[in-house]
This record gives structure tokens, sequence and C-alpha cells, in this order.
């Protein structure tokens, strides 16, 4: 069975074989041979040694939900397991409303890069968070008003803390240019 995978908003299909020591990962067509295995240091559970074809690298992981953070090489990864029949339905519901962006996981604000008022486009960077050595960006899951910012930069929160609320354009909310200019 394949799986698809979005890694920094890149879509990949991904067919795991597992097997006594580990699994074997198909990646668009390309095998790998991988082993993820916990380190000894009992300060850090989220520290791991990911082995890839021979090759031994240090990684960081954070999970939430489907939705995993993983620190690697210097740069933190979101990837998430995507529902094929969950992202249908949502593709097939108009878009609109307000949206409200909160923490995957207890952190720090590092910085905000918008305002309220700022329009955004799909995967903009609003702002970046950091939780137990990993900073995530917090990105713009489509076009949309920037409406309220709830955190400002050194700012602490708990997991599911409110940080953006976005609205749709007015354009998208049936206040076109047309309708503006007839006020």
């Amino acid at each position: 069975m394949g799986y698809d995978f979005e890694l920094d908003a890149c879509e990949s299909v991904v067919h795991p074989t597992y097997g006594d020591e580990g699994f074997n990962l198909s990646i668009d067509g390309h095998r790998l041979r991988a082993v993820l295995s916990p380190t000894d240091n009992a300060n850090d559970a989220n520290e791991f040694i990911l082995d890839i074809d021979g090759r031994r690298e240090s990684v960081f992981a954070a999970r939430d939900g489907d939705v995993h953070f993983i620190h690697f090489r210097g740069r933190t990864h979101r990837v998430e397991a995507i529902n094929a029949l969950e992202r249908a339905q949502r593709e097939a519901t108009p878009g609109g409303g307000a949206e409200l962006l909160r923490a995957p996981m207890p952190g720090v604000v590092v910085e905000v890069v918008v305002e309220p008022g700022d329009d955004v486009e799909s995967g903009q960077l609003l702002m970046t968070i950091e939780s137990m050595k990993l900073q995530t960006p917090i990105v713009a899951p489509h076009a949309a008003r920037v409406a309220e910012l709830f955190l400002s930069p050194g700012a602490s929160f708990a997991q599911g803390a409110d940080l953006v609320r976005l609205e749709a354009h007015p354009e998208e909310e049936g206040e076109g240019p047309a309708e503006e200019k007839s006020r």
C-alpha cells in the first residue's frame, strides 16, 4: 500500500516495506533502506538516529496527530500523512470565511512576519515558532487576509493556542471591486 505524504509543501508517494531490522522505503520510485533508532541521550526523548542506506544522521522529532516536525541537518521539516478522502472532501468544499491557525505544540514565538490586514498567498510564512529546540514555520494554508495575530515574538504558548486568524479576501465573499466602488 502506498501513502501520500507532504514534506515542506511537496507531495510524494511513499511505499514502505517493513522487516525485522527496519524498513525499506520507495519514495517516488527511489528505494531506500531506513532504520530509525532512539539515542542513548536520556535527557531528550525526541532525539533519534536515522540510518539511510548506511549513512547515520541525528534527527529530532515531535508529533501532533498525523503531522510530524523533523529537525534534520539544521532545518525543521513538516511531514504530514495525507488522507486522500479528506483531501478530496476539503477541495470540493467552497472556500471562504475565517480560519483559526493554532499551535501544533507548546513553545515560544520566534518571529512574526505579517501584520493584520496583510494579504497572504498559500504557503507564505506568517510566523516562526520554536518547540523542543525545533523551529517550525507557520504558513498560510491558502490565500487569505490576516485578520488577527494573537501573539508577538517572545511570547510563550500552550499546544492548541490561537496563533493567527485568517479571513477570506473581500473579493471571495462577494465584496468585489464593483461593489466597493458603488458604496
